[in-house]
C-alpha cells in the first residue's frame, strides 16, 4: 500500500491519515460541516474551496489523495454519490476513467479558480454585507482569506475592491434587489433618490422620455420635437420633414439622430445633401451637436464596399454630396451588396423627385438600405403637385404607388383629422356621435383602405360608448387615428405662421448712391465688356463671367486692384461663396484707362459712412455689413476703422477665430462686423438688429439668408433695420433690387415662396440679362416676372386648403409641452445632470467652480478623473463634446479650465461645453454609478411641489417593458393615498416632473405603520394596469402586424413589377452594363426581402408586458419655495451658492 499513489477514504470527522501524508494542497468541493472546518484548515499549507462542479457529481463523497510531482494533494468532496469502501491504487496500473484518476484531474483543473478555504468564517463568498458605522452602503463578498486570529474579506464596494476584517462587517439580510429589502432600510432623502431615478432613466432608454431635449446647443422650440415624436411613436422609421424655410429642419434631423442613438447603437449613418450644403451640415452638426462627421468622397465609398465584399461589417458615418453619390462608380457595387444603414438623412429631398433620373434611382436604393430614413424638404405640400407624391412614393411605395389616385387617397385623412380635432371638444363627452363622422369614409373612393383595417374596428369599438373618454382612451384614440392617417406616420410640417413666437418687424431703408461720371464710366466699361461677351456667346454669360461685373458694382476701388493684377484666380479667392472648380473668365477684358486709373472719390463708401454716423447718433450701437467679396470687406475695414471699432469675418477666417469674433461682438466689444454669408454660416446674431447690404446678391434666397442671421427666434429687438446700398444704373439696383422690392423680400420672410424662387431663379436671371433686350424691354420683363411671382405667392395660400387632408395630429404630439421643456418630466433635466456630474467630480478629485451671470462655469480636472475617462468602457467615439476623448482627458489632467454650462441656450450663444446626457463626463458618471448600482437608494421619502396639502402617498416605480412590433420601455408610477388606500394617477407625474426640474425636497423620515400593506395595494393596482394594458396592446399589435404584412408585401410586389419592367426597357434600349447590374441587384434584393418579410413580422405578433421594480417612494406636499429648475431658467440647473 505504501507504494500506492491514489487513495480514497469515505467521509470522517478525522483526517489523521491525510495529515500524515503532509499534502501540499487541499481542495474542498461543496459545503462541509462547521465542526470539520478546523481539522480541514490544518490538513495542508494551502487549502482552497469552490462551491461545486457539475463534473464532480460522478464521484463518491469522501476524501481523495494523489501523489503528483513529488507531493501529495488532497480533494475533499462534500456532495456526490453515496460513499464507498476505502480504496488505494497505483496510477501506472489504473485506467484514466477510474474515479481516483478522475479525482486527481479534477483537482488539477479546478485549483486555479478556487478561493481560499473560509473555514469558520462568518461570511461566505457572495454574501451581501455592510461596513459598520460607515454608511457606505452594501457590498458583496468576493473572497475570504484566513489570517492569524480570524479571517479577512475582499468586498466589492462601490465598484472598488477593499479588504476588511471580519469584525468590521455585518451581514445584510434579504435580497437587495427586492422591494421588501428596500423598505427595511431608513428612507433616503431627495438627493439620493433622485440619483437612483436619473440613473434608471439614463441606463434604460425609455420610450416615453425625450432624451434629445437639452442635448443640443439650440433654443428649445416645442415644434422641433414633432419629427422626433413622429419617429418614436411611428413604426415605419420613415418621415418627411416639410417645415417651412427657416424653422430648423437640420436641427430637427439632428434631434432625431440624438434620440435614436440613445436607444440603439448607430454604426452607420449617412447624410446625403447637395454639394453646396455638405460643409454647412458638417459645421452645423459639430457646432450644435458636438458631432464630428467626415465629408465622404468616392474613395471612402470604394473602401467601404471593398470591406463589405470581404465579409466585414465596417462602420460608416459621414456626409456625402448627392451629386457625388449618384454618379459614383461604386453605386452599382453597393446595390449588389445591399448594405444596411441605421439612419439615412437626405436634405433637399425634392432633388430625388424626378422619375427616370439617377437621383430618383438613388432615392430608391437609399430607401431600401435604411432602417430609419429622414427626408428634409421645404417643397409646398400641394396635393396636385408631383413633388409630394414622388417623395411619399420613395418613403412608402406600398401605400403611395399610383400618382393618378394620390389626391383621392388623401380624402380619408380629412375625415380622420376632423375626428381627431373633435376629441378635444365637446364630443369627448359623447364619443359615440363621432361614429357618424367615421361613416363618411364609406362614401370615399379610398375609404375602404381605412375601414377594412383591423385597427379601424378597434377605433370604432373605443368610441362606441356613451360616457366621457378618459385621458388614456383619448391617447389611444389619437394613436389609432395617427396610424390610420395615410400621411400621419410619414409626414410632419410646421409653418412659420403656426409658431407662436413674437416676430420682429423688418424695416427696409435704402441708401441711394449717386456715382460721379468717372465711377459710372468705370462700371459701364465692365458692363460693356460683359454684354459684349453675352452677344458673342448669344446667351447670358455664366457665373464665372459675372464675377468681375459684380465686383465692380460692389466696390470700385477693390475692383480696380483686382483688374490691375488681371489674375483670374484672384477673383476666385476674393469671392467668398464660390465652388472650387469655378474660375473667373476675364479673357478679352479691355485694357482701358478707366479700369486702372485710380478714382478720386468713392461715393458709395462716403454715403455708407454718413449713414453709419446717423445710426450711431440714433443710439444703435452695432451694425452688420454684408458683402460677397473679401477684398470689399477688407477695403471697408481699412477705411471704417478711423471712425469705428471693426472686425472682419469671412470664409478665410478659421472657425475657432470666428467663435471668438462672435463672442466679442455679442459682448459689444466692437461696433461693426464686416462679414459674408459663408463667414456667418451657422451663427446667430439675434442680439443685433441693423444690417447693411453693401452689395446685393443675384439670388433672393441669399438675401433671405443674410437677414435670417438676425431675424430668428429670440431676436431681442422689435425692429430689424435693413439698409440696402442702391446705385442706379447697376444691374443689382435696376433689376434685382426692383424684383426683390416687388416680391417683398426685404419686408418679410419669403417663406413658402422660396421653393418657387428656387425653381424659377435661373430662368429669371437668363431672361433679364438677355443682351438682346433694350433697357426698356428689360424693365418691362422684370416687372412682368415680379407680377407672376407675386401671383405664385398668392397661390401658395391655396395650399392651406390642403391641410385638412394632411396630418392633423402633429400638434397633439407636443401637447403638454411647456415653454421650456416637455411635459410631465419626461426628459433628463439639467438639475439631474448637475447632480451626476457633482458626484463624479467629488469622487475623482475634480472641481466645479461658481457660475457667472450667464450660467457659465469652469470645471477643473485631476489625474484620477483623466485616467478614469481614458479607461472608460462606455465613452466611445468623439461625440458630445467640443473635444475628442483624448484631448478632453489631457485638459482634465493638465487642470486646464473647461468652460461649461448646463443651459443649451447659453451653450448656443457662447459656444461652451454643454453638459447634457451626451457629454463624455456625464456618460462616465453614469458608468461609475452603474458599477455601484447595489449602493443606489431605492426607498426614499420626498416632498413634491404641487401635491394636495395634508396628504401622503406611497409611489411604486416600475420599468414596464412591452414586446411586439413597437417595443416599449416605460417608467410606470403607481401612487396610493396612505389615508384612503385609493390610487391617484397625477402624483406620479408630479414626482417625475419635480425630479427633472430639480425641485424635489427631503420628506419625513418616519414611515407609515401600514407601509407593507400599502405597497401590496400599489402592486395590485400596477398588476391590474399591466393586465388591461397588455390586453389592449395585444389587440392593437396583432392588427398592426397584419396591416404591415399587407402593406409591405404590397409595396415589394409593386417594386418588383416596376423593376422588372424597367430592366426589360433598359435591355431593349442598350443601357450600360453598370446600370443593368445595379437594377438586377436591386431586383434580387427585393425578391429576397419578399420571402423574409412575413416570417419576420409574424414573429413579432405576440405581445407581453413585464414589470421590474425600480423604487418605492413616500411622497408628501412640498412647502412652496422659488423653483430652481427649468420653469425659472429654461432647463437651467440649480446653481451653487456664491461664497
Amino acid at each position: 500500500m505504501l507504494t500506492d499513489d491514489l487513495r480514497y477514504e469515505p467521509p470522517t470527522h478525522h483526517y489523521d491519515w491525510l495529515i500524515v501524508l503532509k499534502p501540499a494542497s487541499c481542495l474542498v468541493l461543496g459545503e462541509v460541516p462547521d465542526e470539520d472546518c478546523d481539522a480541514i484548515s490544518a490538513i495542508a499549507k494551502e487549502v482552497r474551496a469552490i462551491s461545486g462542479a457539475r463534473r464532480a457529481s460522478i464521484l463518491h463523497r469522501g476524501t481523495y489523495a494523489f501523489f503528483r510531482d513529488g507531493s501529495w494533494h488532497a480533494l475533499i468532496l462534500a456532495s456526490g454519490k453515496e460513499p464507498r469502501l476505502p480504496e488505494s491504487r497505483r496510477r501506472k496500473y489504473t485506467d484514466d476513467i477510474h474515479p481516483l484518476v478522475f479525482a486527481d484531474l479534477l483537482h488539477e483543473d479546478l485549483w486555479e479558480q478556487a478561493h481560499a478555504f473560509a473555514g469558520r468564517a462568518i461570511f461566505k463568498i457572495g454574501d451581501m454585507v455592510q461596513v459598520k458605522g460607515s454608511g457606505s452602503g452594501v457590498g458583496r463578498i468576493k473572497d475570504v482569506f484566513p489570517v492569524p486570529g480570524g479571517y479577512q474579506y475582499q468586498v466589492d464596494l462601490h465598484g472598488d475592491i477593499k479588504r476588511y476584517n471580519e469584525e468590521a462587517l455585518t451581514l445584510v439580510q434579504g435580497d437587495p434587489r427586492e422591494p421588501a429589502f428596500w423598505m427595511s432600510q431608513t428612507p433616503a432623502g431627495a438627493a439620493d433618490l433622485s440619483l437612483t431615478l436619473t440613473w434608471t432613466k439614463l441606463t434604460h432608454p425609455l420610450t416615453d422620455t425625450i432624451y434629445s431635449f437639452g442635448s443640443s446647443k439650440t433654443i428649445f422650440r416645442a415644434y422641433q420635437f414633432k419629427p422626433v415624436l413622429k419617429v418614436l411613436t411611428g413604426s415605419s422609421g420613415r418621415v418627411l420633414i416639410a417645415d417651412e424655410v427657416g424653422l430648423g429642419k437640420t436641427i430637427e434631423a439632428g434631434l432625431i439622430w440624438t434620440e435614436l442613438e440613445r436607444r440603439s447603437r448607430l454604426d452607420r449613418v449617412l447624410v446625403v445633401a447637395p454639394a453646396a450644403l455638405t460643409i454647412k451640415w458638417q459645421r452645423e452638426m459639430e457646432r450644435r451637436f458636438d458631432r464630428r462627421l467626415d465629408l465622404l468622397k468616392s474613395h471612402h465609398l470604394a473602401e467601404f464596399a471593398d470591406r463589405l465584399m470581404n465579409g466585414d461589417e465596417p462602420p460608416l458615418r459621414g456626409i456625402v454630396s448627392l451629386e457625388a453619390l449618384r454618379s459614383s462608380t461604386v453605386l452599382p457595387q453597393l446595390a449588389e451588396l445591399d448594405p444596411r444603414f441605421d439612419l439615412v438623412i437626405v436634405d433637399e429631398a425634392h432633388y430625388l423627385r424626378n422619375r427616370g433620373r439617377k437621383s430618383h434611382a438613388l432615392g430608391q436604393l437609399l430607401a431600401a438600405w435604411a432602417d430609419y430614413l429622414i427626408f428634409l424638404s421645404a417643397t409646398p405640400l400641394n396635393l396636385g403637385h408631383d413633388d409630394l407624391f414622388n417623395l411619399m412614393n420613395l418613403l412608402d411605395e406600398g401605400n403611395f404607388g399610383d400618382r393618378a389616385v394620390f389626391p383621392a387617397q388623401m380624402e380619408p385623412n380629412r375625415v380622420l383629422n376632423d375626428v381627431a380635432g373633435s376629441l378635444m371638444g365637446p364630443e369627448r363627452d359623447t364619443p359615440r356621435k363621432l361614429l357618424t363622422r367615421l361613416d363618411d369614409l364609406r362614401a370615399l373612393q379610398f375609404g375602404s383602405t381605412v375601414t377594412d383595417r383591423p385597427d379601424y374596428h378597434l377605433l370604432r369599438n373605443l368610441l362606441a360608448v356613451t360616457r366621457r373618454l378618459d385621458d388614456d382612451e383619448i391617447a389611444r384614440a389619437r394613436r389609432l387615428l395617427a396610424d390610420l392617417n395615410m400621411l400621419g406616420g410619414v409626414l410632419t410640417r410646421t409653418r412659420k405662421a403656426d409658431v407662436p413666437d413674437r416676430k420682429a418687424v423688418r424695416e427696409p431703408r435704402n441708401i441711394d448712391v449717386v456715382w460721379t461720371d468717372e465711377e459710372l464710366a468705370y462700371y459701364n466699361s465692365v458692363l460693356g465688356w460683359y454684354m459684349g461677351r453675352a452677344l458673342a456667346m448669344n446667351a447670358p454669360p455664366g457665373f464665372a463671367t459675372q464675377m468681375p461685373l459684380r465686383q465692380a458694382a460692389s466696390c470700385i476701388p477693390a475692383s480696380q486692384e483686382l483688374f490691375r493684377e488681371r489674375n483670374p484666380e484672384l477673383f476666385k479667392e476674393e469671392f467668398d461663396d464660390i465652388d472650387e472648380d469655378v474660375v473667373a473668365d476675364i479673357s478679352n477684358l479691355p485694357k482701358l484707362p478707366t479700369l486702372t486709373r485710380p478714382l478720386t472719390v468713392d461715393s458709395k463708401y462716403d454715403k455708407l459712412l454718413t449713414e453709419l454716423l446717423h445710426v450711431r447718433q440714433a443710439g444703435l450701437q452695432q451694425v452688420m455689413i454684408f458683402s460677397f467679396f473679401r477684398r470689399t470687406l477688407r477695403y471697408l475695414a481699412r477705411r471704417l476703422q478711423d471712425h469705428f471699432t471693426v472686425r472682419v469675418m469671412d470664409g478665410s477666417v478659421p472657425m475657432e477665430d470666428r467663435e471668438k469674433i462672435m463672442r466679442d461682438f455679442r459682448n459689444r466689444d466692437f461696433e461693426i462686423l464686416l462679414l459674408s454669408e459663408v463667414g456667418s454660416e451657422g451663427l446667430d446674431f439675434e442680439f443685433c438688429n441693423v444690417l447693411v447690404n453693401y452689395d446685393l446678391p443675384w439670388n433672393p434666397m441669399r438675401v433671405e439668408q443674410r437677414i435670417g442671421r438676425l431675424d430668428r427666434f429670440g431676436q431681442e429687438h422689435e425692429k430689424i433695420f435693413i439698409y440696402n446700398m442702391r446705385v442706379p444704373g447697376t444691374i443689382e439696383t435696376d433689376i434685382f433690387h426692383r424684383l426683390y422690392d416687388r416680391i417683398g423680400v426685404f419686408q418679410s420672410s419669403i417663406g413658402e415662396l422660396e421653393p418657387i424662387l428656387r425653381d424659377e431663379l435661373d430662368d429669371i436671371t437668363k431672361t433679364v440679362l438677355d443682351p438682346k433686350l433694350s433697357d426698356q424691354e428689360r424693365q418691362r420683363e422684370i416687372d412682368r416676372r415680379a407680377i407672376a411671382l407675386q401671383q405664385r405667392s398668392h397661390d401658395t395660400e391655396e395650399l392651406h386648403a390642403s391641410r385638412a387632408y394632411l396630418s392633423g395630429l402633429d400638434d397633439l404630439l407636443v401637447e403638454g409641452f411647456t415653454d421650456s421643456a416637455p411635459g410631465n418630466g419626461r426628459f433628463i433635466g439639467s438639475a439631474e445632470i448637475q447632480r451626476l456630474l457633482d458626484r463624479l467630480l467629488h469622487r475623482f478629485g475634480g472641481q466645479r467652480r461658481q457660475p457667472n451671470q450667464n450660467g457659465i462655469f469652469h470645471i477643473i480636472g485631476s489625474d484620477q478623473l483623466a485616467e478614469r475617462l481614458r479607461s472608460s468602457r462606455t465613452v466611445d467615439g468623439n461625440d458630445g463634446s467640443k473635444y475628442t476623448r483624448s484631448r478632453l482627458a489631457a485638459r482634465l489632467q493638465n487642470k486646464e479650465r473647461l468652460e461649461c454650462t448646463f443651459q443649451p441656450e447659453t451653450a448656443s450663444k457662447y459656444d461652451v461645453e454643454l453638459l447634457s446626457a451626451r457629454h463624455p463626463l456625464v456618460k462616465l458618471a453614469r458608468e461609475v454609478l452603474n458599477d455601484e448600482k447595489l449602493d443606489l437608494h431605492r426607498f426614499g421619502s420626498v416632498a413634491v411641489p404641487g401635491l394636495p396639502t395634508d396628504r401622503r402617498y406611497l409611489v411604486t416605480l416600475d420599468l414596464a417593458e412591452t414586446t411586439g412590433l413597437r417595443p416599449l420601455l416605460e417608467l410606470w408610477a403607481t401612487a396610493i393615498d396612505l389615508a384612503t388606500g385609493e390610487a391617484n394617477d397625477h402624483v406620479g407625474d408630479a414626482l417625475l416632473t419635480a425630479l427633472a426640474e430639480g425641485t424635489l425636497q427631503d420628506g419625513s423620515l418616519t414611515p407609515p405603520t401600514a407601509l407593507r400593506d400599502m405597497w401590496r395595494r400599489a402592486q395590485e393596482h400596477a398588476s391590474i394596469r399591466q393586465r388591461e394594458t397588455e390586453r389592449r396592446r395585444a389587440q392593437e399589435n396583432a392588427a398592426l402586424v397584419e396591416g404591415r404584412i399587407r402593406a409591405q408585401q404590397g409595396s415589394l410586389d409593386i417594386q418588383i413589377r416596376k423593376t422588372k419592367e424597367l430592366l426589360d426597357r433598359l435591355r431593349i434600349e442598350g443601357a450600360s452594363p453598370s446600370i443593368i447590374r445595379m437594377r438586377t441587384g436591386l431586383l434580387r434584393n427585393l425578391q429576397t426581402r419578399r420571402v423574409e418579410i412575413r416570417q419576420e413580422l409574424l414573429s413579432r405578433k405576440d405581445l407581453s408586458i413585464s414589470l421590474t421594480a425600480i423604487a418605492v417612494v413616500l411622497a408628501e406636499p412640498a412647502a412652496p419655495t422659488p423653483s430652481p429648475g427649468t420653469r425659472r431658467s429654461k432647463a437651467a440647473a440649480p446653481r451653487p451658492r456664491r461664497s
